[in-house]
């Protein structure tokens, strides 16, 4: 079989293409393979539904896969058809995206690199090619996706904020909870970085009234904007964050305790970790502190009764639990305690239908770790844009031509 052939169904080239030549140029890293593809004489190409005959050729080259240890090239004369209107148009090739210098091949695996955690640096390394470069491959693949791949009705949406550079610089992320991607990104965490976001979640297609719940945080901006701009939606404070709270109340506690109870001293974790996930040793150290400091020990005795609640089933049981427990945390008086119950009864109604649909904002949770985690292999971005398209590349849920 001809090394043209052979080479030919290796790049899946087919009618009216072919390979006409296939050579080896020396170069100071060694030997880089050319491959010269050619079309059929006479070939009319079809556009807007007529037949169009070649005008000229604009000779083109394209950076594709190695083969085997050889770095490779793809040459051709792309031709160009006089349209029926008069118009010059060059044609589109099969194995390239208009306007690159690289192979739809070569593109999809350095995408698969980035993909599988790499960084643009590490990546272009490994392609040897410039890492900005592959930085703009992806972001042309990701705004086409971002064009041509609407969104499907929002019906659970999660708000959250996630960090963005040092100094307090954030982003609001907006998530479909059931599609389990991201849908809209705003610089900042008010309420305008809300509004931002959801502008780039409609121009895809949603529709903010089609939203029926959303799992946030307590922050007044998020609160203020889901009232302006979902209120038709149910607003579902998150049990993690509440978890959370309750678990800074009780640090304090012990915080203003060890200063009289020096035994308290780096102790801080065992407080904050769940009495199941500690170890025997552990949980005897509790235990022991727990009656020589009696006022920690009840803050955290109401911290692990209060996990417990939303583990019930039954809202109503639930509900009747959840009270119960409010009147014990007053009457504990204990004030950062009695403070937290303060935020539970301003935010009652957003916290008691947790329990019809038992939504959380985990999803958006995990989607902040992964925005950080892309934020640590890349060391930074100076470019917002840049970070909001990578965040698309990994978390938008978007049909990307990879291998």
């Amino acid at each position: 079989m001809k090394d043209t052939i052979i080479f030919a169904s290796a790049l899946g080239i087919s009618e009216p293409w072919f390979v006409n030549k296939v050579e080896f140029t020396p170069e100071i890293d060694g030997e880089v393979l050319h491959i010269y593809i050619e079309h059929k004489t006479g070939y009319q190409y079809r556009y807007d539904g007529d037949f169009c005959s070649i005008y000229d050729h604009i000779p083109r080259t394209w950076r594709h896969l190695n083969f085997f240890q050889h770095v490779c090239y793809l040459h051709a004369k792309v031709p160009r058809v006089r349209t029926k209107n008069g118009s010059t148009l060059q044609i589109d090739v099969p194995w390239a995206d208009a306007g690159s210098s690289f192979t739809l091949l070569f593109e999809a695996y350095s995408m698969l690199l980035i993909k599988s955690g790499m960084s643009l640096t590490a990546a272009g390394e490994y392609m040897n090619i410039d890492g900005r470069i592959l930085g703009r491959i992806i972001k042309r693949h990701v705004a086409n996706a971002l064009a041509e791949q609407p969104l499907e009705a929002v019906q659970e949406l999660g708000m959250d904020e996630t960090s963005y550079q040092k100094g307090h610089d954030y982003i609001t992320v907006l998530t479909d909870k059931k599609s389990k991607k991201v849908v809209g990104l705003g610089h900042g965490k008010g309420e305008e970085a809300v509004k931002e976001a959801l502008i780039e979640m409609e121009v895809r297609g949603a529709d903010r009234d089609d939203v029926e719940t959303i799992s946030l945080d307590f922050s007044p901006s998020f609160i203020a904007a889901c009232n302006n701009y979902f209120p038709q939606a149910a607003k579902v404070f998150d049990r993690f964050h509440l978890d959370k709270l309750l678990s800074t109340a009780v640090d304090q506690v012990r915080r203003e305790d060890q200063k009289h109870n020096v035994e308290l001293k780096k102790t801080r974790y065992l407080w904050l970790k769940n009495f199941s996930n500690l170890s025997e040793k552990k949980k005897k150290i509790v235990e022991t502190l727990q009656q020589t400091c009696p006022r920690i020990g009840k803050a955290y005795r109401l911290k692990e009764q209060f996990k417990e609640i939303f583990q019930e089933i039954e809202k109503d049981k639930a509900l009747e639990l959840l009270e119960a427990w409010i009147t014990l945390a007053i009457t504990s008086e204990i004030e950062p305690i009695i403070n937290f119950t303060s935020t539970l009864q301003k935010h009652w109604q957003g916290i008691i239908t947790y329990f019809d649909g038992r939504v959380s904002n985990a999803f958006a949770e995990q989607v902040n770790l992964k925005i950080q985690e892309i934020k640590r292999v890349a060391k930074g971005y100076r470019n917002l844009d840049n970070f909001y398209t990578m965040i698309y590349f990994h978390l938008g849920g978007l049909q990307l031509p990879l291998p």
